[in-house]
């Protein structure tokens, strides 16, 4: 019998399917041959673990890793060989849910891979693939139908990634289809850069293995960087460029580090440009002596 076992963490989600409860499973989890105690619930015949309870469980073994969330990347980051530090909300039992179930969609990045995991949400955690989890962070997990149980062996193994024949590429150009927008400066005082990637249409990554992909940005705030994946997961690079802005008027320009939003009118004004007048204001990259466009609105 094939079983898909899988476990959850806290986060952002796409929602896409939703079921009217959970029930607890009636299978142990044994790590190591131990029975641990923990269940997971039963879902569509099949079962799913919190994946804070895997982290736990594994927690001073050889297969062990961390588990956090990055909020600029709206992702969950997961670190092999890394310590987890128990939280007191970890290895709780769980009982039957009668809280919606809802299938969705999630970002993870294992060992710096990004990974889509097909996860339920219920009651405020989620609940992923154990088998993916074993497959990418790299530990075994079978199921014992005779003795109805889910078995982890703690021993590291080589991790995979989810798809078949994932292609590592090389990034040479990004191009981008933006919307020709106006905007008027009382009406739209305010600019930050996640204006400017809200107005970008179409990203395009030229690559020096599979040519041409779709790809999807991100501003790390922390690390004042965009991050520029392509949107399938079967592809592993990516493009990282400092975000910079460009003012045009007339004949003159100036280009300027982006650090965070700001006042249209009154940087226009500390930068010598006549607010009232006609411009444009640009989001892109400087690379060596030119600036690189890839977002722009025009003031009127």
């Amino acid at each position: 019998m094939k079983k898909i076992i899988s476990i959850g963490l806290t986060s952002l989600v796409l929602i896409t399917n939703v079921f009217a409860s959970a029930k607890v499973s009636s299978q142990s989890v044994l790590v190591d041959g131990k029975d641990t105690g923990v269940k997971g619930y039963n879902i569509a015949d099949n079962n799913y673990f919190k994946l804070r309870d895997i982290a736990a469980l594994l927690d001073e073994k050889d297969a062990e890793f961390n588990v956090s969330y990055d909020n600029d990347r709206k992702a969950v980051i997961i670190t092999s060989k890394s310590d987890y530090k128990k939280t007191e909300n970890d290895l709780v039992p769980l009982k039957d849910s009668d809280s919606e179930v809802k299938s969705s969609t999630h970002k993870v990045f294992v060992n710096g891979v990004r990974h889509s995991f097909s996860v339920y949400t219920i009651d405020g955690y989620n609940y992923f693939q154990l088998r993916q989890l074993g497959k990418t962070i790299g530990f075994s997990v079978n199921f014992d139908e005779k003795n109805n149980s889910v078995q982890i062996d703690s021993k590291s193994i080589p991790g995979r990634s989810l798809v078949n024949n994932q292609v590592n590429v090389k990034i040479v150009d990004y191009v981008t289809d933006y919307e020709e927008k106006s905007l008027d400066i009382l009406k739209d005082p305010l600019l930050d850069i996640s204006k400017f990637l809200a107005n970008i249409k179409n990203e395009v990554l030229a690559t020096s293995e599979e040519g041409k992909l779709s790809g999807e940005s991100t501003y790390v705030k922390s690390e004042n960087i965009v991050e520029v994946l392509p949107t399938s997961a079967k592809y592993h690079g990516k493009l990282v460029y400092t975000p910079y802005i460009k003012i045009e008027q007339g004949d003159k320009s100036e280009v300027f580090p982006y650090e965070k939003g700001f006042e249209v009118a009154k940087t226009l004004t500390s930068k010598g440009f006549d607010s009232t007048s006609e411009f444009e204001i640009s989001l892109g990259t400087k690379s060596k002596d030119h600036f690189v466009k890839y977002s722009s609105f025009k003031y009127k």
